[in-house]
């Protein structure tokens, strides 16, 4: 699956990394169907992503999410997405899985804002 990935992959552990920070304010993912927290972000590319959480999710389903921004960017400190899930699978040796995600509804403003948030942060650390 990894070769198929053409755009530049952005993990969320690393974004805490280079700021220092811990992360305390994760990724958060809600289902805005039910207006609840589906697990956390922890990678993302312009065509997709993937969260964990505690239960496994049902694989073909379309949700409607919204992405909590650790800080804002561009104005907003969320992303709405419609996506579909793909594949979901425990974690060895934890209690959670790992689900991914593709994109439905992919807009540039998205793409400017998921490269903004990283870019912040490598730019950060190169000058540190």
């Amino acid at each position: 699956m990894d070769e198929q990935r053409q755009n530049q992959r952005w993990k969320t552990a690393e974004y805490f990394e280079r700021r220092g920070s811990s992360n305390s304010k994760k990724f958060d993912v809600i289902d805005l169907n039910i207006n609840q927290s589906i697990g956390h972000l922890i990678d993302l590319n312009s065509d997709g992503m993937r969260l964990q959480s505690e239960e496994a999710l049902e694989k073909g389903v379309i949700f409607k999410l919204r992405i909590d921004l650790p800080e804002e960017i561009k104005g907003s400190d969320q992303l709405l997405i419609d996506a579909r899930s793909l594949w979901s699978k425990k974690i060895d040796n934890q209690k959670s899985y790992h689900t991914g995600f593709e994109f439905l509804s992919k807009l540039q403003s998205h793409n400017e804002i998921i490269r903004l948030l990283f870019e912040k942060v490598i730019t950060a650390q190169t000058v540190e």
